[in-house]
């Protein structure tokens, strides 16, 4: 069975067992190239999903809300999504035990859409045909990107070169979707390795371009990157980890000033404090940048620098806090961490 069909028969069963009040995912629009999210309450609607290769928003950030105490919400999921979910779920933003998490392997995502496109690791499926993977059609985050599996969700769902989809539950509330859907996990292995050490090459080149430079010229480079902002909140507006409603950034907070562009260093720099140590490089800050300031990069760098620094990796461990929330003096005055 076709894997969008698949997960459409997944979304249709728990809401009709009512596990469920209400399925998040993509859907299409006006046509393929308006891809648009849902929040599916109808068994019915269920064939609405489409799990291409394309997020124009963050589900997570959706997730937290419309998801509340009463209301149990399912949400279809690249990695990137389950991982700001747990994330969420450390700053009570919301409660994983409402939501039931239905993960798409996941090998990239394109910049734009690409109409109905899926991503292997070196391959990729063009309506139904099977061609070599362009790789300048990725959102750099993805190239960089170490989990393509999301074993952080409920279930997984791997898309195979023929369409087909391998189902397995990662948890038991996996498992108890599986059975509202009357589905059979097919449990099969898959070696990673190549992805996460072709992902490693790729920060290894694109951080190690950065910590090249003498400190001063690093400096340098980030304050003429951040000297294209418009303030336009773009990158603080699509970030699944950003939540505040009352954000130190606005004008009325006097942290940054009214009608001043570009606004000061401080604007970036503290997002970048707040949840760099959370970033799960969703990439969704720098697609959502008109500028095309390398937000994702910045953010991504600090946050595998401060993951080595406390053994801290974002998104994968409810029960694992984020270092910048815990941190002590002792911690402190082990330093090592700038900007790049």
């Amino acid at each position: 069975m076709k894997c969008a069909e698949v997960i459409q028969d997944i979304a249709a069963a728990i809401l009709r067992e009512k596990l469920v009040d209400g399925v998040l995912a993509f859907a299409q629009g006006v046509d393929m190239s308006d891809i648009v999210p849902i929040l599916i309450t109808d068994e019915q609607d269920a064939r609405k999903i489409l799990i291409a290769s394309y997020q124009p928003c963050s589900l997570a950030k959706l997730a937290s809300e419309y998801g509340g105490e009463s209301k149990k919400l399912a949400v279809i999921v690249r990695p990137c999504d389950a991982r700001a979910m747990v994330e969420l779920a450390k700053r009570k933003q919301l409660d994983l035990q409402n939501i039931y998490s239905i993960g798409i392997e996941c090998y990239g995502v394109a910049r734009e859409p690409q109409g109905e496109i899926y991503i292997f690791p070196e391959e990729m499926l063009v309506d139904g045909e099977v061609k070599h993977l362009n790789k300048e059609i990725l959102s750099p985050s993805c190239l960089r990107c170490e989990y393509p599996i999301p074993t952080m969700a409920d279930v997984s769902c791997r898309i195979e070169k023929d369409g087909n989809c391998l189902v397995a539950a990662n948890t038991e509330r996996g498992e108890s979707v599986l059975s509202a859907a009357k589905i059979t996990a097919q449990e099969k292995v898959k070696d990673i390795s190549p992805i996460k050490e072709r992902a490693l090459k790729r920060q290894e080149k694109e951080f190690g371009e950065i910590k090249g430079m003498e400190p001063r010229e690093r400096l340098n480079y980030w304050l003429r990157q951040f000297d294209k902002c418009i303030k336009c909140y773009g990158c603080r507006n699509s970030c699944p980890i950003c939540y505040c409603e009352d954000c130190y950034l606005e004008p009325e907070r006097l942290l940054v000033q009214k009608e001043e562009y570009p606004p000061e260093m401080l604007f970036h720099i503290t997002r970048l404090i707040h949840i760099g140590d959370s970033c799960v490089n969703c990439g969704q800050c720098e697609t959502a940048c008109p500028m095309n300031i390398p937000v994702s990069k910045l953010f991504h760098m600090m946050s595998k620098e401060l993951g080595v620094l406390f053994k801290y990796e974002a998104g994968l461990d409810v029960d694992s806090l984020p270092p910048m929330s815990t941190i002590t003096e002792e911690d402190l005055a082990k330093g090592g961490v700038g900007l790049g």
